[in-house]
């Protein structure tokens, strides 16, 4: 049975993409701070999806950027075990939150 040219055009652009990138496609097992899925990437963009799918979404551009810097932010401060509440209150003080 012949393999279709849709086939072999898939397999050609994967093996561009690991010659392009083939240093970091296994990255994870050389460097244990990374981490060996994208789930908590996947995490951060569902709630912004959800959220644009709620009530009509987000009324402007700007509002939504405002959103996503601000549970960027969040995430942040989660991930480094950091108090939420605390980081916000530095961050409108002008304090570092991160050091």
């Amino acid at each position: 049975m012949p393999v279709r040219r849709e086939g072999k055009r898939e397999e050609k652009t994967l093996l561009n993409r690991l010659e392009k990138y083939g240093e970091n496609h296994l990255l994870f097992l050389h460097d244990f701070q990374v981490h060996y899925s994208n789930n908590m990437s996947e995490k951060d963009l569902r709630i912004c999806k959800n959220r644009q799918k709620m009530a009509g979404g987000f009324r402007t551009a700007e509002g939504r950027g405002m959103y996503c810097r601000i549970m960027s932010v969040i995430g942040t401060v989660k991930r480094r075990g950091l108090n939420i509440f605390q980081s916000i209150a530095d961050i409108l003080t002008d304090t570092p939150v991160i050091i």
